[in-house]
C-alpha cells in the first residue's frame, strides 16, 4: 500500500508556519480525492487543503490548534 504525505503548504513568500484549524476527517478515515481535508489559518486568509488521493488518513502528527512549520509532514493517506 502506498503513502501519499500530506505536507503544510507555503501560501505566500513570507509564511513560514500554518495554524491548524480544522480537520474535516478523523484519523482512520477513508477520504476522496479533492474533498477538503484539513483548513490551516495563515496570517490572512483560513484555506482548506484538499486529499490530493482517495484513502485512508493515517500518522495525523499535528492536530487543531497547533502551529506547523511549511514543508513538514501533517499526515500521510494510505492509497
Amino acid at each position: 500500500m502506498a503513502r501519499e504525505p500530506i505536507y503544510m503548504p507555503k501560501f505566500g513568500m513570507t509564511m513560514t508556519e500554518g495554524l491548524i484549524v480544522e480537520w474535516h476527517a478523523a484519523e482512520g478515515d477513508w477520504v476522496t480525492e479533492g474533498e477538503p481535508l484539513l483548513t490551516v489559518q495563515t496570517e490572512k486568509v483560513d484555506t482548506d487543503i484538499n486529499a490530493p488521493v482517495s484513502g485512508r488518513l493515517v500518522d495525523v502528527g499535528y492536530g487543531v490548534d497547533e502551529e506547523v512549520p511549511v514543508g513538514e509532514i501533517i499526515a500521510y493517506i494510505e492509497h
